[in-house]
């Protein structure tokens, strides 16, 4: 398990710093195995999203960074991606998005310029309501809107998350369980809920 830095990124700008303090190129677990503990996090089935996941074994996990929140999957078409939403007052967010692995330094734009759809619009305004452009990042066509919680049916809790650790064969299973072990290899994994201020999908 890699030494994990001193203090947690807090926003999508601390993240891109410190993927560029990391050797590359980098993979997405040896990135999370960099954080410090406790974590707090909660997971859900997530179909329709940009990381789907329809199976309790690998969810959707969310990890709160306050005033950060970063997903994750464990596989499936999104397992790559480690996607952000920076919270704004209480119901918005910006977005971001960085794919792994990192080959090179990021520059500050890019977790922005990832999820261009078009001049208008980011790929997040599929789900996500009410998109405007960021006024505090003006380097960057950036983008915030409606922060969204899974609901309650789709939470998988951090206590069955954690079982899908205990069993997880590395053997068949290499890239899944090394995302698993990144994030509760650690002193202590906290189940967290969402803001109730948060609409849900």
């Amino acid at each position: 398990m890699p030494a994990p830095f001193a203090q947690n990124p807090r926003s999508i700008a601390e993240v891109v710093r410190m993927v560029n303090a990391l050797e590359k190129p980098l993979d997405l677990p040896c990135f999370l195995a960099h954080l410090a503990g406790p974590l707090q996090m909660t997971a859900s089935l997530s179909p329709t999203s940009a990381q789907p996941s329809f199976d309790r074994r690998s969810p959707r996990i969310f990890v709160f960074l306050d005033p950060l929140v970063f997903t994750v999957v464990p596989e499936g078409p999104g397992r790559g991606l480690l996607e952000f939403g920076e919270r704004r007052g209480d119901a918005r967010s910006l977005k971001g998005e960085i794919e792994f692995p990192v080959a090179s330094e990021l520059t500050p734009e890019a977790p922005f310029e990832h999820i261009i759809f078009n001049e208008q619009y980011s790929t997040c305004a599929f789900c996500h309501a009410d998109e405007t452009r960021a006024p505090d990042v003006p380097f960057a066509r950036a983008f915030e809107s409606v922060a969204l919680r899974p609901p309650d049916r789709a939470v998988v809790s951090v206590d069955e998350l954690r079982s899908e650790v205990q069993s997880c064969d590395a053997a068949s299973d290499p890239y899944r369980c090394a995302m698993l072990h990144a994030l509760f290899d650690r002193d202590a994994v906290i189940q967290r809920d969402f803001p109730e201020s948060y609409g849900t999908l």
